[in-house]
Formats: structure tokens, sequence, C-alpha cells
């Protein structure tokens, strides 16, 4: 049975200070489940209704398990169809290998504010072997409810950092090491010669990057419009631009 505390712990879990309070997040249904369960995140507990238990012995055996009805698991759901499990995760310490950043690409995110964007950028990540993304604390956190979704697990395979990026940026500062930053008036990636190290900007979605890592950007580019008519769409959503200039940047590992 789910206490009622434990029910609002969970429900406050919507909010980050609650998620930094309880050290905290929330992963909901039973794909993310599993993704997580195969993953080095430590968990808390799962939230299950009686079909998973008797399905996933395995994992109750080894977990802190409580069992729900249908009730109790709306309660502590987002979904509008009711999930059959919840865990909660705990909040991962990490740091990074300078190292490791040095000799390889890595996602910079500068004001990004939908955690939805945040979850699709991880996905996008993830998909092309980018293992570390830095974060002004001016961006969305990953943690939300909706970032996990929309990671699709990604979350627990990508480490995420946020810090103060004027600061950051300039530690790695060398001409082997470029920082690539997003602009309308960039050059067109489509004609670049691009590199397998450095740093990508991704800006805010309304605003782009901002004054303060714009002086930090060596190289602006853009992706060209390929539309037909002048009142075409202004401007790409940013999980969209960054599948694409990161499939420009892995392309010449195929070369």
């Amino acid at each position: 049975m789910l206490s009622k505390h434990l029910t609002n712990v969970i429900q406050n879990l919507e909010k980050k200070k609650f998620r930094e309070k309880y050290n905290l997040y929330k992963v909901e249904g039973d794909k993310l489940v599993q993704e997580l369960l195969l993953s080095d995140m430590k968990i808390d507990s799962l939230i299950a209704r009686p079909s998973w238990i008797e399905s996933n012995q395995q994992h109750v055996k080894k977990y802190n398990t409580i069992e729900v009805n249908e009730i109790e698991m709306g309660r502590i759901s987002n979904f509008k169809s009711l999930p059959e499990v919840i865990a909660l995760a705990e909040i991962p310490v990490k740091t990074y290998n300078p190292e490791e950043i040095k000799d390889s690409l890595s996602v910079v995110l500068n004001g990004i504010q939908d955690p939805g964007n945040i979850g699709t950028i991880l996905r996008v990540c993830d998909w092309f072997g980018i293992r570390n993304i830095f974060c002004d604390h001016d961006c969305a956190n990953i943690f939300n409810p909706k970032s996990v979704q929309a990671s699709m697990g990604a979350i627990f395979r990508v480490n995420v950092f946020y810090l103060d990026l004027v600061s950051f940026i300039p530690q790695f500062a060398n001409p082997d090491f470029p920082c690539y930053g997003t602009f309308l008036e960039g050059e067109n990636i489509y004609r670049m010669h691009l590199p397998n190290k450095g740093f990508i900007v991704m800006g805010n979605e309304g605003n782009g990057i901002s004054a303060g890592i714009e002086q930090l950007v060596n190289h602006k580019i853009t992706i060209p419009s390929f539309a037909h008519s002048l009142y075409s769409t202004e401007s790409l959503n940013v999980g969209v631009a960054t599948g694409i200039i990161l499939s420009e940047f892995k392309r010449i590992e195929y070369k």
C-alpha cells in the first residue's frame, strides 16, 4: 500500500526544489523502467501494479517494491493511460574527465527552456554517440518528468552537467579544439569540413545563443533552408537542428 507521505513525495517530484530535497526523480512506464534497471543508476524503489510484480520477480526481489492498485497509481502518474510501474531513482553525482572532453565532441546547451527539447536532445546525442552535454543554469532540468520521458532512456546513458559556460568553455580553447555555434548568419554546414572533436553550442529556442557565449564561439554555422516559399517555417526546433548538425559532424567517420 502506498502511504500518504510517499504519495505526496512522488507528486512533489514534479518540481525541481523537491527533486533536490529528496535527491530523487521519477521514471514512468515499463519501457523506461526496464532501461533504468539495465543502467548503473541507483534505484530507491519501484511502485508497481500486481501484474507487473508477477512478471518481474527478479527485480521485485532486488529492490524495495510497493504494490499499488489503479486508484493509487492514478494519484502519482502523469500518464493518461496508467503505467504498470513507476520507479524512483536517485539523482546521480557525476564528474567529467577533461582528457575525455579534449578528445571528443560535446554538445553545449545555452538557455534551452523546454524540458521536452532537453529530453529530445539527450535522445539525439545518445544516437550519435555523444557522451557529454554541458548546460548552463538557465536550461530546463533533465530530471523534469517531461525531460525523462522525452529522452527515451538516453538520460541513463548520456552525462549531463550544469555549470557556468562562460568560465567552462575557455578552459578548452585551443586551435585544435574548436567551438561551433548555431546562428542564422552562420556558414552553411553542408559546405564545411567538420572535425571529430570540439564543442557544438545550441542556443535558446527563441533568442538563440546569448551574447556572452557568442564571444566564445569561433565557428558560426547554420542549416540552410530549402523551402520554396518566402513564408516558410521561420526556424527548426532545437532538437531537430541538433540531430541534423550531429549527423553532419559524424559523417566524417564514414569518409
